[in-house]
């Protein structure tokens, strides 16, 4: 949980990011605060290993997926470089941001549900 962030906080992700598993509506990674920096480290992953939840449902009922990233009340703030690998159901979710920009974000769920 990153939402009470100081206001100029800059966060780096290195190597590979994961998250335990419960069945809830998330998100895993929830962002907020002024003036913000995140970046992804090179090679970095924020792996989500969504299979745990994947049961070819979607959204729409089975398993109670959480979302994955929450960029809610961003301010003057930036998002670069990050790689996401298999959510768990929505990647990212944009609300209430003045001044958010967003660049080289690579989205990979191609491992997908196999079901």
């Amino acid at each position: 949980d990153l939402s009470s962030l100081a206001d100029g906080t800059t966060v780096i992700f290195e190597g590979t990011t994961t998250w335990g598993y419960s069945e809830w509506k998330g998100p895993l990674l929830d962002i907020q605060g002024k003036k913000i920096t995140v970046k992804g480290a090179e090679g970095s992953v924020l792996n989500g290993d969504g299979a745990r939840w994947w049961d070819g449902k979607g959204g729409n009922g089975g398993k109670t997926k959480p979302k994955f990233f929450s960029a809610h009340k961003l301010t003057d703030s930036t998002i670069t470089g990050i790689t996401i690998k298999n959510p768990p159901v929505q990647v990212v979710s944009i609300n209430g941001c003045d001044g958010l920009t967003i660049t080289d974000m690579t989205i990979d769920a191609s491992d997908g549900d196999k079901d």
